[in-house]
């Protein structure tokens, strides 16, 4: 049976059709089961056991004081070798397909909104699903030196240069010294308040309403982790329009808007975390290399003015 006819017979056997396809991402296609449900068939890029995983993590969060909704996962199964899912139907559109469309004021506004719904994961509860400081664990580190999150930070680049480390030394300047400036910062462990870290906010997670309100935020996966806020406001930030496809200088205007909303002393912490974070995703979509997110993860590490204050 060819893949096409397989799932066919998935979709009749939950009397669903490509006239209910919502969207795709890296792992799975969604499908609408009805207004308040989903469908989701997954390729080999995750399992049963992370599903399994990611459900008590959902159902572990207390979420009373968020404004927006998060995912829930109700079944988990496996139909002739596929796996699927069926969770909480979100509400609302992306923000990323959305922004384009948006007057410069309405962009501004958006994005002081997009901030507060970023802000607003402080009050979220519930790490208890994680082990070592994340939700899901690299088996090539150790928990046993997970004292705090810089530890996890730390060990993970150890392992992420392993891969890199060939690729960064031709392409990266003072590649071995700015490595051991990050090392050397994240060495005395990090000693401030612990929030949850969704990983991955940027506008294609953030759902939105007509009237421009966040509705929803979703997938939570291989980056969520329990540390510093500030963490994620510094992906929303670098990743708003990360390419600059909408050529509005919205990353710009944005750092502007937070340094405004948090104070200047963020500003430090924020370059901080994109160097972080550039060393730790560069060959997450190409193990080799060769596409336009390791391209822009060495553009961070070349930007002087990052590391002036790291």
């Amino acid at each position: 049976m060819n893949e096409d006819t397989m799932k066919s017979n998935l979709l009749d056997r939950f009397r669903i059709s490509e006239a209910d396809f919502l969207g795709s991402g890296m792992e799975a296609e969604v499908y609408a089961l009805d207004d308040e449900r989903v469908l989701k068939v997954y390729n080999d890029l995750s399992d049963a056991p992370r599903q399994e995983r990611l459900r008590k993590f959902y159902a572990g969060l207390k979420a009373e004081h968020l404004s927006y909704g998060l995912p829930y996962i109700h079944d988990i199964l496996v139909e002739n070798g596929t796996l699927v899912t069926i969770e909480k139907r979100m509400q609302g559109s992306n923000l990323q397909s959305k922004l384009a469309g948006m007057t410069r004021d309405e962009q501004t506004n958006m994005m002081k909104t997009y901030l507060q719904a970023n802000l607003e994961l402080h009050s979220l509860q519930g790490s208890s699903t994680m082990e070592g400081f994340q939700l899901f664990h690299d088996h090539r580190i150790s928990l046993g030196r997970m004292d705090n999150w810089y530890d996890l930070l730390s060990e993970t680049i150890k392992v992420k240069q392993t891969e890199l480390k060939p690729y960064f030394e031709k392409d990266v300047r003072d590649y071995g010294a700015k490595l051991t400036l990050i090392m050397e910062r994240l060495a005395p462990g990090y000693e401030g308040g612990y929030s949850i870290i969704h990983g991955d906010f940027y506008p294609g997670n953030i759902l939105i309403n007509e009237k421009n309100e966040v509705t929803g935020l979703i997938d939570f996966g291989m980056l969520t982790m329990y540390g510093d806020y500030l963490f994620d406001v510094a992906i929303g930030w670098v990743c708003l329009d990360m390419y600059n496809q909408l050529n509005a200088s919205l990353p710009e205007r944005y750092l502007d808007i937070i340094v405004s909303t948090l104070g200047e002393g963020v500003r430090k912490d924020l370059y901080f975390y994109v160097l972080i974070y550039s060393l730790m995703t560069a060959n997450l979509y190409s193990p080799t290399c060769e596409d336009g997110h390791y391209r822009w993860c060495v553009e961070n590490l070349n930007r002087e003015e990052y590391w002036e204050v790291t």
